[in-house]
């Protein structure tokens, strides 16, 4: 057992559970001693804190209190830490024990507090007020405790250390399954234990007297309790909700944004919905088929574990020849989602099942009403609002889950969340302030249509039920190339960790005689020769603050190796010895925040891009010594979202790939702005998420889509020549791919990261 690690997690879960409970009973407290009608405000504002993605409050908080957060200045308190991971987990969990206090201090009666008018204030609390709310904040605390021990969006945004994080890390690095068994274990212990030690009866007070009035809890309560509780509840719910709401709604970077992400990709923004929605009835339909069985409790176990120990587990059981239909459609997608959400609609249903009137069943029942017609007749119109609520929290979970689906979504299978989860964990925040509206937007929807109509809900329902197998077929078409530039199309490698294999490559880049180098999630740095035979592979030294992600190679033939977690540049011989390394972090001129890209013109100058805290490109001499820099944040022409790839051409000048803006610039050698082209879209000369760019002795460009998964030529006059690639896992299909290059024989070599697979296009003899 790893201790520091086991200690970790327990002190973040620990940290955020005890805030957590102890802000949720302040939040009770106040809310208990309100009028009817503030407290239904307060309970709703809860249910909506609860309910915002972990990803948009812990975006807010890394704007406000990162790096760079505009908070820093005056609270020099860094939310890359344990204490900033338990801080987020409280403010994203304390309506569990509020709701849990709320409801015990309701079954307080007049009767109660009237027995002994002395009983105020702190001996109210102590001696009256808590035995009663005990039982059920001790099930909120444990609860609140498994599920931030088992979070796993906040902790490996944030870079912090604990079972869930190094669970993912392991596997998504080195496929180790004996590691993902051996942290499992207290993942999987905590919920157990949580489950077996939940209460088996409700605890209730005697319900024959009406609960007790507002007025006279405030009054026995006392004034500094409940104005201190007061206090307490009014700022949980400002920096709990309010600023991460304003952060969001207030920014005009976000609605400057809006437009520009969603003609980037609005497949996205659909297939999100339909999938979540497909879900949510599959675990209604499981709820309501077994909801007279007994051991659904069990299936609560899966809501609580880790999601990633799901998606480790499926990707063992079904990752088989025999399967490769299921693993290798958005079927997998749902499969999991409603593997991991069925105990709420189970053990919900379950409930309402046996909360209809049993005479009423009888008497159907003796009226000859039998299967669907006595469900219609004496069960739907009782449980009908409850199964809907219960569908929609189902669907709200998995629209912006992540960590479930994270490791075996297929090609195509993208979601809102898992984008904004990608370019959160690279930090940006104003596309990810965007994508999360797009996703609140599709999160109110179904209410809206709900409320509006219920007639207009039945032909929505119906339209997406239409949609649905469209988009099971994504990514299918013609797998033949089809292209003027290239005429064949060869695979390098498969998912692995040994030599040859690859997990997720995110660069490559190609020497002076034509062999390959890539770099994957592994750390390691692989070579291959023309052929496509392996060569030889090493490791980079250090691989825990992040892995390496740019390529190049430098004037002299050694191959540039960037470690943007590291902020810095490495220069290896070809047989993978390390000959130099500069670089240092900061922001000012000449240092590096988070390096991308890495490319050298003919003079033998490093052009380096930068993104999240700057958004720039620097120009560095062979040795590494500061020439200039050009570029900022923005959306301007010069400016920057996101600066991502950069390639060369054959006078010197320098294409940016800025994925952000979905557009790719052009600059002088001295960085001076010259032109751009592109914008967001899937069309013809549009682009999504462009993350790289190569140019050829002809002047063609080649850009590497990320968000459109596939590679678009343009000429010298940026007028786009052709499309190869497309969603799929076919030779020649592309899943995400991250950068491209070119050899001197102008064959193309992708890194096809979601496919865990280079692919070379043979490049065809004759070329217009």
């Amino acid at each position: 057992m790893n201790w520091h690690l086991l200690q970790n997690s327990l002190l973040v879960s620990g940290s955020a559970a005890l805030g957590a409970v102890v802000l949720g009973i302040c939040a009770a407290l106040w809310a208990t001693g309100l009028p009817k009608g503030w407290q239904s405000l307060l309970l709703a504002t809860a249910a909506v804190t609860f309910s915002l993605p972990p990803f948009l409050v812990t975006n807010c908080w890394l704007h406000l209190l990162g790096e760079a957060g505009s908070w820093r200045s005056w609270l020099p308190w860094s939310i890359y830490s344990n204490t900033g991971a338990a801080w987020i987990l409280a403010l994203m969990l304390w309506p569990i024990s509020f709701f849990a206090a709320w409801s015990s201090l309701k079954q307080l009666q007049n009767a109660h507090l009237e027995t002994d008018l002395m009983l105020r204030g702190r001996s109210l609390a102590k001696w009256l007020l808590w035995p009663m709310a005990r039982p059920l904040i001790g099930v909120a605390l444990g609860l609140t405790f498994v599920l931030a021990l088992n979070n796993f969006s906040v902790p490996v945004i944030l870079q912090v250390k604990v079972f869930p994080a190094e669970l993912w890390l392991r596997y998504s690095t080195q496929f180790d399954y004996r590691a993902v068994l051996w942290f499992s274990i207290p993942m999987v212990l905590a919920p157990a234990i949580l489950l077996w030690l939940w209460p088996k009866r409700a605890f209730a007070w005697s319900a024959k007297a009406a609960a007790v009035s507002p007025a006279l809890f405030r009054r026995q309560l006392g004034k500094p309790l409940f104005f201190g509780a007061g206090a307490v509840g009014v700022l949980l719910l400002g920096v709990s909700l309010v600023v991460p709401m304003v952060h969001l709604l207030g920014s005009p970077r976000t609605w400057s944004e809006l437009p520009t992400v969603f003609k980037a990709e609005p497949r996205l923004f659909i297939q999100s919905a339909l999938l979540a929605a497909a879900a949510a009835a599959c675990c209604g339909l499981v709820g309501l088929l077994g909801s007279r069985t007994r051991w659904g409790a069990a299936l609560w176990l899966p809501l609580l574990a880790p999601g990633v120990l799901i998606g480790v587990a499926l990707i063992f059981l079904l990752n088989r020849p025999v399967l490769d239909v299921v693993y290798h459609s958005l079927a997998l997608m749902i499969f999991s989602w409603a593997l991991r959400y069925s105990g709420i609609a189970w053990n919900g249903l379950a409930r309402a099942m046996h909360s209809v009137d049993a005479d009423l069943v009888e008497d159907a029942t003796l009226n000859g009403a039998r299967g669907w017609t006595l469900f219609r007749l004496a069960y739907l119109p009782r449980i009908g609002v409850p199964a809907a609520l219960l569908c929609y929290v189902t669907y709200l979970l998995c629209l912006w889950d992540v960590e479930t689906i994270v490791l075996t979504y297929p090609p195509g299978g993208e979601t809102l969340a898992l984008r904004i989860f990608n370019l959160l964990h690279y930090g940006h925040t104003a596309q990810v302030n965007a994508l999360c509206l797009l996703l609140l937007v599709l999160a109110i929807a179904p209410l809206v249509v709900w409320f509006a109509s219920r007639r207009m809900l039945h032909y929505s329902l119906r339209a997406g039920m239409a949609v649905l197998p469209l988009a099971f077929l994504a990514g299918c078409s013609d797998d033949t190339l089809q292209s003027r530039f290239f005429s064949d199309v060869q695979v390098l490698g498969t998912r692995g960790t040994r030599m040859g294999e690859f997990n997720k490559p995110r660069s490559l880049t190609a020497d002076n005689k034509d062999n390959l180098y890539v770099v994957d999630m592994t750390g390691r740095v692989q070579k291959f020769s023309p052929d496509g035979k392996f060569l030889l592979s090493w490791q980079m030294p250090e691989t825990d603050l992040g892995k390496p992600k740019g390529m190049g190679c430098d004037i002299s033939g050694n191959v540039l190796v960037l470690e943007p977690h590291y902020q810095r540049v490495n220069h290896f011989s070809t047989d993978g010895k390390l000959l130099a390394q500069w670089g240092s972090k900061g922001t000012n001129e000449g240092f590096l925040a988070l390096p991308r890209s890495i490319v050298a013109n003919k003079s033998g100058n490093i052009y380096v891009s930068e993104y999240t805290t700057v958004d720039r490109v620097q120009c560095f001499s062979p040795a590494g010594k500061f020439l200039f820099s050009f570029g900022k944040p923005g959306t301007g022409n010069g400016e920057f979202n996101r600066a991502e790839g950069l390639a060369i051409d054959s006078s010197n000048r320098v294409y940016v790939a800025d994925s952000c803006n979905h557009r790719i610039q052009v600059f002088s050698a001295e960085g001076k702005f010259l032109r751009t082209y592109g914008g967001p879209g899937s069309g013809k000369g549009q682009l999504s998420y462009p993350y790289d760019i190569r140019v050829d002795a002809q002047g063609y460009q080649y850009v590497c889509e990320f968000g459109n998964s596939r590679i678009q030529i343009f000429d010298s006059q940026d007028q786009s020549m052709e499309v190869i690639g497309g969603i799929g896992g076919a030779p020649g299909k592309l899943n995400n791919p991250w950068s491209i290059a070119l050899d001197s024989q102008g064959n193309l070599y992708v890194a096809d990261a979601n496919n865990h697979r280079v692919q070379k296009f043979l490049r065809a003899k004759k070329n217009g």
